[in-house]
């Protein structure tokens, strides 16, 4: 586990190649995705190396329903009593009453690794407490703005903290060794995707956090204008 301090009163929790975010608030501790399945230890020794307790952490935003997201959901819900947040299109899944989708079956990499794929992605159901949609206000940190940014899958969410001028964007995009489209072959519709990157283009926001590389600093919103005109030619 890698805990780093972005800015002052967020912290990022890498767990080998996802990341999820705690955002300190002074209303408490709010955390953007739970990672993988059997992580809670981890969030809570993040919690921990931020000063706080596990009932300091009252929310769980949660970008979308893929098992690297969602895995340790239920088990941070029952060790801190947080409430989670998912958007309804995402929502059957995280609850447990439809199954975990596979790749993207169109991807020629799904079609090889999707069997294998699948049985590896774990996460035990979890409650979802409260259903968001587009452009809800969220009374969390100061105030925290949900972007519906489909593609990816259904429901995804990233969220806006005006405060801090940064965007949560979960998987819809990825920054490894530069800003890029998310994962193809785990993408349910890349057209979808596509718009999305360019609604977010569209934000305001200096700081970008994904859910898979880098955190991207100074002019974000930028990089994103830049990347969303690259993609509509």
């Amino acid at each position: 586990m890698a805990v780093a301090e972005i800015v002052p009163g967020i912290w990022s929790i890498g767990m080998g190649y996802v990341n999820a975010f705690l955002i300190a608030g002074d209303d408490g501790l709010a955390l953007v995705d739970s990672g993988l399945a059997g992580r809670a230890k981890t969030i809570l020794r993040a919690v921990a190396a931020a000063g706080k307790q596990p009932a300091d952490l009252h929310d769980i935003l949660i970008t979308h329903h893929h098992a690297d997201h969602i895995g340790s959901l239920a088990a941070v819900r029952a060790a801190t009593g947080a409430r989670s947040y998912v958007h309804p299109a995402d929502s059957p899944v995280v609850r447990g009453d439809e199954p975990m989708p596979g790749p993207n079956p169109s991807s020629v990499m799904g079609k090889v690794l999707g069997p294998i794929l699948q049985r590896m992605a774990k996460a035990d159901a979890a409650a979802v407490d409260v259903e968001v949609s587009d452009g809800e206000e969220l009374p969390i940190a100061g105030g925290i703005t949900a972007v519906h940014t489909p593609g990816h899958t259904p429901g995804h969410l990233s969220f806006l903290l005006r405060t801090k001028r940064m965007l949560f964007v979960g998987d819809a995009a990825a920054n490894f060794f530069r800003l890029a489209m998310p994962i193809g072959m785990f993408t349910a519709d890349k057209d979808q995707a596509r718009e999305s990157i360019a609604k977010i283009a569209a934000l305001d926001f200096d700081t970008a956090c994904f859910g898979h590389g880098r955190v991207l600093r100074g002019e974000a919103n930028l990089k994103f204008r830049r990347f969303a005109q690259k993609l509509a030619r």
